[in-house]
């Protein structure tokens, strides 16, 4: 039987939330049934990805152009590349990739939603320009065939939002990979150079006005703790300013990590204060970590950990979080973490999220023919 051709289409290979995720839908994918490719449209910068996907045998195509001259050569290219190899599927992550997606013939479009535009751009852009991406990628997610929501939170507000319907695919993460310490965490502290005798709360992510990292070091500057440590890795507009700004010797930045899996198990605790989420790898991440999370009362937070979960905070209040902080501090946090583990082993895992798409695959296969 002559296999099924997927082609992935995406700005680039950098690491990132929606990357992680096509890597793992690919790595679990039946490569007995499908030929997988993947074409970036422009010219691979740091931390990309791409040895990754060249690991698993997956053609990977640049087209290395940049934002303007793209959007003259980019349709172009990727319809004759999907003609030239009989491309049966294209499947979009981002909005450069969609707006592509969106225009090829003779082929069957699906795309993964990974945010709420209507939310997520203003936050990352400003107001007008925000609103303009918005109104755009809105536009062009109704011109795919086969929308994919990455979430029932997202799912649900396209759908009362711009009265766009969606199929859910929930994301997941490597639950071989995110796991809990199991008696290393000293070891581990101590290799990444983290005080032993301290709990550490980590936030892990870009630190940017949607992550609202201003709250949670407002909260731990009031703190009165001498135990307790927070820890930020990742990049983002805001961590200059941050880090530099920052006078407490009980906050730490650390940049852009590779090692994100060594200081989830490093840590004691897990904090976003996101305003808004698509479904957020990084909790996950720290869930299959074995990390009690406290997590601001936003609808895919609450989706992910249940409403009723008892470490939920307003994203506005930083009376609430230390009160929450202090909650988990005095409480014996073992049940919690299982109870957040068996959520990812049973749900949150890149096999069930690949096992899904591939479902999708080949229904939408089947309905062409």
């Amino acid at each position: 039987m002559e296999k099924l051709k997927i082609l992935y289409l995406v700005s680039t290979l950098k690491k990132c939330g929606p990357i992680n995720i096509l890597y793992g839908i690919i790595k679990g994918l039946d490569k007995d049934i499908f030929d997988i490719y993947i074409i970036c449209l422009s010219k691979e910068g740091e931390y990309s990805m791409t040895d990754h996907f060249l690991s698993m045998n997956i053609q990977v195509i640049n087209l290395n152009n940049d934002r303007v001259t793209g959007i003259i050569k980019n349709k172009m290219a990727v319809q004759s590349f999907v003609d030239a190899n009989k491309i049966a599927i294209s499947h979009s992550h981002g909005f450069r990739a969609d707006s592509i997606n969106s225009k090829l013939k003779h082929v069957i479009s699906i795309n993964t939603i990974h945010n709420f535009p209507k939310e997520d751009y203003i936050y990352r852009y400003g107001k007008i320009l925000g609103r303009v991406m918005e109104i755009a990628h809105k536009k062009t997610i109704t011109q795919i065939m086969y929308p994919i929501a990455c979430s029932n939170t997202v799912r649900d507000k396209f759908l009362l939002n711009y009265d766009i319907s969606t199929c859910v695919v929930q994301n997941g993460i490597d639950k071989k990979k995110f796991v809990p310490a199991k008696g290393l965490k000293n070891q581990l502290k101590e290799d990444l150079n983290l005080p032993l005798d301290k709990n550490i709360f980590i936030v892990s992510g870009a630190l940017t006005k949607l992550k609202n990292p201003k709250l949670i070091i407002k909260t731990f500057n009031q703190l009165q703790d001498a135990n307790s440590l927070l820890l930020f890795i990742g990049n983002g507009k805001l961590l200059k300013t941050l880090s530099q700004s920052n006078k407490n010797k009980r906050i730490i930045f650390r940049g852009k990590v590779d090692q994100v899996h060594d200081y989830l198990k490093a840590s004691n605790y897990y904090i976003s204060a996101s305003f808004t989420e698509g479904l957020p790898n990084s909790v996950l991440e720290a869930m299959g970590s074995g990390l009690p999370c406290l997590l601001s009362n936003i609808p895919s937070h609450m989706e992910i950990v249940g409403k009723t979960y008892n470490y939920l905070f307003n994203p506005k209040d930083a009376e609430e979080l230390m009160e929450k902080i202090k909650l988990i501090l005095k409480n014996d946090t073992k049940q919690i973490s299982q109870y957040l583990e068996a959520k990812i082993t049973e749900i949150f895992n890149i096999e069930a999220m690949s096992k899904q798409y591939q479902a999708v695959y080949l229904d939408q296969i089947k309905r062409a023919i």
